[in-house]
């Protein structure tokens, strides 16, 4: 089960934050103070895994409605869908949730008949067989004063008894976690402290202890320890040796989560426990030495965090569970948040992800349809935008960063119609072409289209998307193959055009193929040169002599790809783009008129630029 969308309402700064849409993973960008962390806050009492979790009016009622707190019970806060997998659907209408008047229909007779005359039918439960529904959706809501509701949207008209159903909602419906606090300290605890604390909120309040208190907590559960035995097992030699045993196992435990989520080195953790006094250690398997928890790194100590509490709310299997993470990666290096990023990829499969952010380098360029812009509007209530579309320059400077931008170069690019391309060797071979082809007094790139780079194909729609919401005269040219085609599906899915449209711009997308009348399946910058040329320029970097014969003719038709095969398999070496490039700017030098250029560029490079200045025209 996934949650599709949410909207929350009267609660501190929200207003109304209208329906968000969500993925899998959808990043939530915006500055300090707009908002980020009400939203989260707020979604996260629909259903916490933290029992006791709940809204409260004399914190979290509006302020600049104050007045009508009084009036509060019962006032709507969070609603929220969750779409069923088949799954989960099967699962639904195979617990008995079946309404009566369901049972009582005439195409069930047959099979009611049948199980009458089998002997072993009175002694199951058996459901009729029934054409499932293709889509199921859970709704759930919460209001100030009241616990969450649950139900099966238009539960009548599918045939479900609606109480049983909604109980089958609330049981099966996907916990949220919040993780905010990063001051997960490591320190030693006094575990009969700790208890003391913990009674005197209410074992029921546990959201109201430290980070430190809960996250304790959490290690003792997943442990299977009681709190209360535990400290009671310390007082004879017996009991101290069956508590030996009990932190060994959670020792192990909790290495083999932790180290589902953290790749950047091998590391165990040991529990000590002396009399009522618990000390975490974290040992580095390279180095084989202990050191306590409160001695590593802040951003080592809130992957710990992270790890065990998304562990206790999963039960340990990474399944179902939302994790709501604000400003995850803050304290990691950009390799930890590199890698916190692909683990957030391998956790979609079985989880939803949301998590805020002011870092570039935490917002995933190749998947814009990720983001929601967190803006501050009408007396700093919070606005949400799909996209990374903001007429506010301090959420879209995370943007801006990410693509490599700056203010100033944001504007001067907002000036003049700008060309995406896949990558920097684009941009140089493009540029070369162009300036030989004009000198010859034939047509290049037009002196007013400016060549702005992405990194990969893949990240193409992260610029066109922030082009389009920026109302850019501007448009992106992608190689004709599998990356190039994917990255023009995601761009034409974004939604953006209402956008484009609003005051009449466009948006181009141009494939290398076809602008350039190149006749190959597959078509990339390179292949704007013949495959010879191209060949020899990765012969000589390499000091090898691959011949024409030697190239694959199945496959793709694009000369990087079938030159790569050879370097693989013939040689062990992987193709550097850069390196041939590097050749390749060589012949450049010698080239300053048409006559110069391998046979056959000219004509290609003459139809490229010749598209891309029509569309811009038009």
């Amino acid at each position: 089960m996934r949650l599709s969308k949410f909207k929350v309402c009267k609660y501190r700064n929200i207003q109304d934050s209208g329906w968000i849409d969500v993925n899998d993973i959808t990043a939530f960008v915006g500055q300090n103070e707009a908002g980020k962390s009400n939203l989260f806050e707020a979604l996260h009492c629909l259903n916490p895994y933290v029992e006791g979790a709940a809204y409260d009016t004399s914190e979290d009622w509006p302020i600049d409605d104050w007045g009508g707190r009084q009036d509060s019970e019962g006032t709507l806060v969070c609603e929220a869908y969750f779409d069923l997998n088949e799954s989960d659907i099967a699962d639904l209408f195979g617990q008995g949730v079946l309404g009566q008047e369901a049972r009582d229909e005439d195409e069930y007779d047959e099979y009611d008949d049948d199980a009458e005359d089998d002997e072993d039918a009175e002694e199951a439960e058996v459901q009729p067989p029934i054409d499932l529904p293709e889509t199921v959706r859970v709704y759930a809501w919460r209001c100030y004063g009241d616990q969450t509701g649950f139900e099966i949207e238009n539960s009548e008209a599918l045939g479900l008894d609606a109480e049983r159903a909604s109980e089958w909602a609330e049981e099966n419906t996907p916990k949220f976690v919040l993780i905010h606090d990063y001051e997960m300290s490591g320190t030693q605890v006094e575990l009969t402290d700790l208890r003391t604390r913990w009674d005197q909120h209410g074992r029921e309040n546990r959201h109201l202890l430290s980070n430190d208190d809960q996250t304790i907590l959490v290690v003792l559960d997943l442990a299977q320890i009681d709190i209360d035995e535990f400290i009671d097992k310390g007082a004879t030699a017996e009991g101290r040796t069956v508590r030996s045993f009990d932190k060994r196992a959670a020792s192990a435990y909790l290495t083999q989560q932790f180290q589902k989520l953290w790749t950047q080195k091998a590391v165990r953790f040991e529990i000590e426990i002396d009399g009522p006094t618990l000390n975490i250690f974290a040992v580095d398997e390279a180095i084989g030495f202990p050191v306590r928890l409160n001695r590593r790194s802040t951003g080592f100590r809130w992957y710990v965090s992270f790890a065990w509490k998304f562990t206790h709310a999963s039960g340990g299997e990474y399944q179902n569970c939302i994790l709501l993470l604000e400003e995850p990666g803050i304290h990691l290096h950009y390799s930890g948040q590199r890698d916190l990023l692909r683990a957030f990829e391998d956790l979609s499969a079985t989880n939803t992800i949301l998590y805020t952010t002011h870092l570039a380098s935490m917002v995933d360029q190749a998947n814009p349809e990720r983001v929601r812009i967190v803006e501050s509007r009408d007396n700093n209530h919070l606005a949400i935008t799909h996209g990374v579309v903001s007429s506010q320059t301090a959420p879209m400077a995370v943007i801006e960063t990410a693509l490599g931008l700056t203010p100033d170069l944001s504007g001067m690019l907002g000036n003049r119609k700008v060309l995406i391309v896949e990558g920097g060797t684009d941009a140089l071979i493009i540029s070369k072409l162009s300036g030989v082809l004009i000198a010859s007094g034939k047509e290049g790139l037009s002196d007013q289209i400016y060549l702005w780079p992405a990194q990969t194909a893949s990240k193409t729609p992260m610029y066109a998307a922030f082009a389009i919401g920026q109302k850019w005269d501007a448009g992106v040219l992608l190689d004709s193959d599998s990356a190039g085609q994917d990255a023009k599906k995601k761009i034409a899915a974004m939604d953006l055009k209402e956008v484009a449209d609003a005051d009449g711009s466009v948006f181009r997308t141009l494939m290398l193929g076809d602008a350039s009348g190149i006749k190959k399946t597959d078509v990339a910058i390179e292949d704007l040169f013949p495959d010879d040329f191209y060949r020899g320029c990765v012969n000589t970097a390499y000091g090898l002599a691959i011949q024409d014969t030697d190239l694959p003719v199945d496959g793709s038709t694009m000369i990087a790809t079938r030159v790569e095969k050879v370097l693989k398999n013939k040689h062990s070496m992987s193709l550097d783009k850069k390196r041939v490039l590097a050749e390749m700017l060589k012949q450049f030098d010698t080239w300053s008129e048409v006559q110069h250029l391998p046979e056959g560029t000219a004509a290609a490079a003459e139809s490229l630029f010749r598209k891309i200045n029509g569309a811009f025209e038009t």
